[in-house]
């Protein structure tokens, strides 16, 4: 996600941004994007730019997504989806288990906070061995974007 207006895009640089995100979010092992896009800031400085970034960021956010959530909230899914969406859920896992270098820093000091790392999983997880997906299917029209992320702008 990122707020519409498109000064603000560019003072931020949102391809350079997006990039950053699709690098960081990624499961080697998979070879295999984590999300289908957004932006990444950690290493953005710490001054007043990037103050005001955040709050634009926060500020945009809730009406560009509550919108689509009313509009989508009272559809029906099927069990097979449900059980995709815990599928990836367990991706997301999987990469913070493995990858993501806050729960590596949190876990390397004195006092590690396994409880912290757990917590911010999903509740509901799903993990299957070799899951094959169906041709033609959603599925694998999610996971070819995740193969090879789309420049969204």
């Amino acid at each position: 996600y990122f707020p519409p207006d498109a000064e603000f895009a560019d003072a931020f640089n949102y391809a350079e941004m997006k990039k950053n995100c699709d690098d960081y979010f990624f499961l080697p092992a998979r070879e295999e994007h984590r999300g289908v896009g957004g932006t990444f800031y950690d290493d953005m400085p710490a001054n007043e730019n990037t103050l005001a970034f955040t709050k634009a960021m926060a500020e945009s956010w809730l009406p560009s997504w509550l919108p689509i959530v009313l509009r989508r909230k009272e559809l029906e899914y099927t069990e097979q989806q449900r059980e995709w969406q815990l599928l990836r859920r367990g991706r997301y896992l999987e990469f913070n288990l493995l990858y993501d270098r806050g729960v590596k820093f949190g876990l390397a000091n004195a006092n590690p906070r396994v409880e912290g790392v757990m917590v911010s999983a999903p509740p509901l997880i799903a993990w299957e061995y070799n899951h094959k997906i169906e041709d033609g299917s959603e599925e694998e029209r999610l996971m070819k974007i995740l193969k090879e992320p789309i420049d969204w702008v």
